[in-house]
């Protein structure tokens, strides 16, 4: 009978019995196939000779997702494929059968079937019914078609890379190839090839076997992976050249147990590389015996990868050495670097440059080279190396400036020659540049030829060209014209190098005798001197007045000057007039001390004073040390003014303690010229020894420059001092930029605040609040603090009420020569004072006075000095009363009081310009660094009238309003404006 499974055993529905396999005792129990088969994962059936199916288990429904019924009415209809079929009758003939099938499942899906069918048969090997078994592997295919997949794109990238692989079973000495390993060793692809190591060697060129197995039995030896480069011998006879990296996999006990490789097929590259060091090798060949450097860097690395043999021909260092960024560089002469660096900057921007410049080679020779550097761009326009190439034009450049000296350049004083001095001429008025031409003239220079001979004539030449030359300073030309006649060109002058300076230079050196053999000779000249524009258009112009002005400098009586330089303005003049006196300032008894006071600010008691130096000059008067001082700085001199000082100041302290009178701490500006010499701690030492000076009356003041500028020398310096009990000030604070937790590293005992602080009291709010927190700031940190150039009560009261405690300012004093200071001494109480018109000032006119409300902004110049006429520039002055005889004005330069030096006033009063003449008959000093001057007019009656009719009617005017209409009045605080004037700022 036929059964089913589901539910239970049963007849198979169809009710169709065969005699072959209906056999009760030759057919499967169902209750023994249920028994065994209804658990079973996998699908279990039997297949009639017919293919019908009779048994199943339920695993059958689950894989097709058919019903019982379906099963078994319609099994051959969705299974019986072609190949199912095969294998059906195939089984049917006694040989048992295992295939894969694809079919569909109930829902539409297809499902991979593992499906075995294994034929029962009787004794005589009759097949009487076929057992079947069914799984769904359809994951497991899936997962093998992946790994295919992965192998075949690993097939695929081996062979786009030409890299092949290798598994080596280390225990079975058993090597599995890839296909590209095949296909770079040069072998047919043999399915199932595993060849041990011996054969794998064989591939090995025979001059790298060797090294290969020391390598590969190191790596197994380790058990550590690592990479070789070879070569290969393929059957053939040709070479591959290959990369290998080998990894190393260990069983469970750490033991290496196989070895897995990768060997790359790099023949191209090697190849490729050995052209290209071939061709490298053969450039590096033809560089290397090339006369030019060159050199090359790479922009994107930011590595120099080029120099050749011929940039150490041309600069004597080692080639190696080239190769650190900046070694060329170190090279170039300073005057060049600046040319250079901005030619290397376009380059890095993508322009090449062509310059020439100066190198210092090897042997400290300067050598002159021509340097053609070219950018490489990439496709975007950026560079990515920069190529240059140097050769040495020394011997080239050398032969250029012989022709140019001799085109160009005297032979016998090696000075510019007349075609190059009218070629710069010329050139300077193509630029529109305002500069002064003057022409020397050597006096009677002719007879020192006729009677001693051209040889000894030209070496006074020479001596003479050196003389000038040392004088000279800033832009300028100077050259020989011919003969005993020179020209020199000056432009962008300041007050150091003034024409007219340069030509009373140059006269004044003449003084002195040329000494040439036994011979000591006297040579003088005339100058004459024109300035373009205001002299001239054109150089024809320019050149044919300064001929005129030598002229008339000889006409004058030679051995003198003829200039024009409206820019040389009184304070310039006055400049260069101190710095040829100032040597003589100390050999001539001329310096003199005078002691401004410091005193309480509650009570007006003296606490001390500050020593301060003047210049009483014998032409310019008494002159402040705002004057003289950085001309002594620049010159050098500070060092022994310095000296003079505190030399003067401990005299001075010892005269006053010979005489009784009361000793106060005396304060002493220290230059940082002088502070950091080292022979001034002998100086002082000996000077308070030898006067017998306790150190606690001396006080150096010194700024915030030297403090942050010399930091170190400074702290040692000051520590010295401190140790001697000599205390230390810290001046002109606020100006210097120093920072509070700055100053406090050092143990300063006073700060002074700057006078341009306490001026613009009540007048800044915000400068009261730093005034405020700067008292506020001494007191915490322990410091004395004293307030400069305090001159008004309202400034008083402020800082007394802050608690200021120390003041310095003309309130109470300005700087008093000693006999003066010896009263305050005596005294000891010092009043504040009001300035005022004197009464000696006041008797002195013999005119009355216009009283201005407002000051007149005025032009002076000087027009005569002890007796000689000057032409200078014009300097601003405001006029503070003027009359008949004369006028009262202010001035921040200190001028000289005496009836040798004339000055011209020109101004503006009822829109009428006036022009007044006269001298200064006395001087006041009324705050720091400003003075009130007394002028007596000289004129004569008719200018004296014309004035009387525009002074009436500014009188008149004057009574009706604070101010008359069409003046030249400064409507701002005079010290201000005037101050301004100084900066350039009017």
């Amino acid at each position: 009978m036929e059964f089913s499974i589901l539910p239970k055993m049963t007849k198979n529905k169809t009710g169709k019995q065969h005699k072959s396999t209906l056999q009760s005792d030759n057919y499967p129990n169902a209750a023994i196939f249920q028994a065994m088969f209804e658990k079973h994962p996998d699908a279990v059936f039997t297949l009639s000779l017919e293919g019908k199916v009779d048994l199943f288990n339920a695993s059958l429904l689950s894989i097709f997702g058919y019903s019982e019924k379906t099963i078994v009415s319609d099994f051959n209809h969705f299974f019986f494929h072609q190949e199912v079929q095969k294998s059906f009758e195939l089984a049917l003939n006694g040989e048992a059968q295992s295939i894969i099938e694809l079919v569909k499942h109930k829902n539409g899906n297809e499902v991979n079937i593992g499906l075995t069918l294994v034929p029962f048969m009787n004794r005589d090997k009759e097949v009487l019914f076929i057992y079947g078994m069914a799984q769904d592997i359809t994951g497991y295919v899936q997962h093998e078609q992946k790994i295919q997949n992965i192998l075949n794109r690993l097939e695929l990238a081996q062979s786009c890379g030409n890299i092949g692989s290798w598994d080596y079973d280390i225990e079975k000495d058993e090597i599995y190839w890839s296909n590209q390993l095949y296909i770079i060793c040069g072998r047919e692809i043999e399915e199932g090839y595993t060849p041990n190591i011996a054969e794998g060697l064989e591939y090995v060129h025979p001059a790298d076997r060797e090294k290969y197995l020391n390598y590969f039995n190191d790596i197994i030896e380790n058990g550590a992976g690592n990479t070789l480069e070879y070569r290969l011998l393929r059957g053939d006879n040709t070479i591959r050249y290959v990369y290998e990296r080998i990894s190393v996999v260990k069983d469970p006990t750490g033991k290496p147990s196989r070895l897995i490789c990768n060997t790359q097929d790099i023949t191209d590259r090697k190849l490729a590389e050995k052209e290209l060091l071939e061709s490298k090798q053969r450039f590096e060949h033809i560089f290397d015996n090339l006369s030019p450097g060159i050199r090359s860097y790479d922009t994107v690395n930011d590595r120099i990868t080029l120099v050749t043999a011929g940039i150490e021909l041309i600069l004597g260092y080692p080639t190696e050495m080239f190769y650190q960024k900046g070694s060329l560089e170190d090279l170039i002469h300073p005057e060049d670097k600046l040319h250079y660096s901005k030619s290397y900057a376009e380059v890095l921007k993508g322009k090449g440059f062509d310059i020439q410049y100066r190198v210092f080679h090897n042997n400290g020779d300067i050598i002159w080279v021509h340097d053609k550097t070219l950018p490489v761009l990439n496709d975007h326009g950026q560079v990515i190396r920069v190529d240059g190439i140097i050769s040495n034009i020394t011997e080239h450049k050398n032969y250029e400036d012989k022709i140019h000296q001799l085109a160009f350049y005297d032979n016998l004083t090696n000075l510019p020659n007349s075609i190059l001095f009218n070629q710069k001429v010329e050139h300077l008025i193509g630029q529109a540049k305002p500069f002064t031409v003057l022409f020397l003239d050597l006096d009677r220079f002719r007879n020192i030829n006729n009677t001693l001979g051209h040889e000894i004539g030209d070496i006074v030449l020479k001596q003479f060209c050196e003389r000038v030359n040392n004088l000279l300073t800033g832009t300028f030309l100077f050259s020989r014209l011919g003969g005993d006649e020179f020209g020199l060109i000056l432009w962008e002058y300041d007050e150091s190098n003034y024409p007219e300076l340069i030509a009373k230079k140059v006269i004044d050196h003449l003084s002195d005798p040329f000494l040439v053999r036994e011979f000591e000779l006297y040579v003088s000249a005339s100058i004459g001197s024109s300035e373009f524009p205001t002299n001239g258009k054109t150089a024809v112009e320019v050149l044919k007045n300064t001929s005129s002005a030598v002229l008339r400098a000889k006409q004058n009586g030679k051995n003198s000057y003829h200039i024009y330089s409206p820019t040389l303005n009184i304070s310039s003049f006055k400049t260069f007039e101190l710095e040829r006196d100032l040597r003589k300032s100390i050999v001539n008894d001329e310096l003199v001390l005078h002691f401004q006071p410091r005193v309480d600010a509650q009570t007006g008691k003296l606490l001390g004073a500050e020593a301060l130096v003047r210049w009483q000059h014998p032409v310019w008067g008494l002159v402040s040390p705002g004057e003289f001082i950085p001309i002594a700085e620049e010159s050098g001199y500070i060092n022994e003014i310095s000296d003079w000082v505190f030399k003067e100041v401990c005299r001075s302290i010892d005269r006053w303690r010979k005489g009784n009178l009361q000793i106060v701490p005396i304060s002493i500006n220290i230059t940082s010229q002088r502070f950091l010499k080292s022979d001034w701690v002998t100086l002082i030492l000996s000077l308070l020894n030898k006067y017998k000076i306790e150190a606690s009356l001396i006080e150096f003041e010194i700024t915030e420059t030297t403090l942050i500028e010399h930091e170190k020398e400074v702290e040692f310096a000051i520590q010295f001092l401190k140790e001697l009990g000599i205390k230390i000030a810290l001046d002109d604070f606020g100006t210097g930029y120093s920072s509070l937790a700055h100053i406090s590293d050092f143990p300063i005992d006073t700060i002074k605040i700057d006078k341009s602080f306490t001026q613009l009291i009540k007048q800044d709010e915000k400068m009261d609040i730093i005034i405020i927190s700067l008292i506020f700031m001494a007191k915490g940190m322990g410091m004395n603090l004293v307030a400069e150039g305090v001159e008004t009560i309202e400034q008083l009261e402020f800082l007394k009420e802050q608690g200021c405690k120390e003041i310095q300012g003309y309130l109470f004093s300005e700087a008093v020569p000693e006999a003066e200071f010896q009263l305050f001494l005596k005294n000891i109480y010092l009043k504040s004072k009001i300035i005022s018109d004197t009464p000696e000032q006041m008797e002195r006119r013999a005119f009355s006075r216009i009283e201005l409300f407002y000051p007149l902004s005025s032009q002076m110049t000087l027009t005569s000095f002890q007796g000689r006429k000057v032409k200078l520039g014009k300097t601003k002055v405001v006029i503070d009363s003027i009359g008949l005889g004369g006028l009262k004005f202010t001035s921040n330069m200190q001028l000289p009081v005496r009836p040798d030096v004339m000055y011209l006033f020109e101004c503006t009063i009822m829109s009428n310009p006036i022009v007044l003449n006269g001298f200064i008959v006395w001087k006041t000093e009324i705050k720091d660094d400003f003075f009130e001057y007394g002028v007596e007019f000289s004129i004569d009656e008719n200018e004296r009238n014309h004035l009387l009719e525009i002074l009436r009617r500014l009188s008149f005017e004057l009574k009706q309003h604070a101010f008359a209409s069409n003046c030249d009045f400064v409507h701002e605080d005079k010290f201000h404006y005037l101050k301004n004037v100084a900066n350039g700022a009017r």
